[in-house]
């Protein structure tokens, strides 16, 4: 029995029945502010966070983590259960300590080391793209910088509160956001600051900027418009 299975066994009856049964995991599992561009909850496939990707947007998110490698290796979700648009491939979340579980409630969880997270999916074509990356925490608190394709970000806190009794800890929002060049592939990293990190959401968005030269043909349009409304105006 490896690691993570010790730990899993030693402790899903106490720490995943604490989760479980705690305040903070029964407010777990929607986002708690709105974020631009979107403004779903992320609880189902129906309220996701972007309602409506951009033309061209890779989007991923997800709320229930699963392990599609099986219990003897690490944590790979390649299922995103929200949404999963325009990718023209796999997302994948993987948990790279081998040394965390899942619990009850669909989360990533260590008691006893720092988790950390890749993230993969598909790149983008065109000249550049606006990516978020986005996640919700129970407990300890994640490191603040992830990167993106070796690029590092500081996360902005969009949500947090105490949690009072049970888990305890902090729930957290975090989202970190970046201005890239298209890749073939969008590869994050990002950690726990310490253990007892519980992730309970994550989603990824890349939209594309428009080149300068989209702005400069809505700009003559928009003069073209302008000029005919005047005529109109004379006549």
């Amino acid at each position: 029995m490896n690691q993570r299975n010790r730990i899993a066994a030693a402790l899903a009856v106490t720490s995943t029945l604490t989760l479980a049964s705690s305040g903070a995991l029964a407010a777990g599992g929607v986002w708690d502010t709105g974020l631009g561009p979107g403004s779903g909850n992320g609880a189902t496939s129906a309220t996701p966070w972007i309602s409506a990707p951009a033309a061209g947007s890779k989007y991923a998110e997800w709320n229930f983590f699963t392990d599609d490698n099986g219990l003897t290796a690490l944590i790979v979700d390649n299922t995103p259960d929200i949404a999963s648009v325009n990718l023209g491939g796999t997302a994948i979340v993987t948990e790279t300590t081998n040394a965390s579980f899942l619990t009850s409630g669909g989360n990533i969880y260590s008691p006893s080391v720092p988790t950390a997270f890749t993230l993969s999916m598909p790149g983008g074509v065109g000249s550049a793209f606006e990516v978020w990356l986005r996640a919700s925490t129970i407990g300890s608190l994640l490191s603040t910088t992830a990167t993106l394709n070796g690029v590092a970000a500081t996360a902005v806190e969009s949500f947090g509160q105490t949690v009072i009794g049970g888990f305890g800890g902090d729930e957290k929002e975090w989202y970190w956001k970046w201005n890239v060049a298209a890749a073939p592939t969008y590869s994050f990293a990002f950690n726990a600051a310490s253990s007892s990190v519980s992730l309970d959401q994550l989603a990824v968005y890349a939209a594309p900027v428009p080149e300068p030269s989209t702005y400069a043909m809505l700009a003559l349009g928009l003069a073209g418009l302008a000029v005919a409304r005047a005529r109109r105006s004379r006549g």
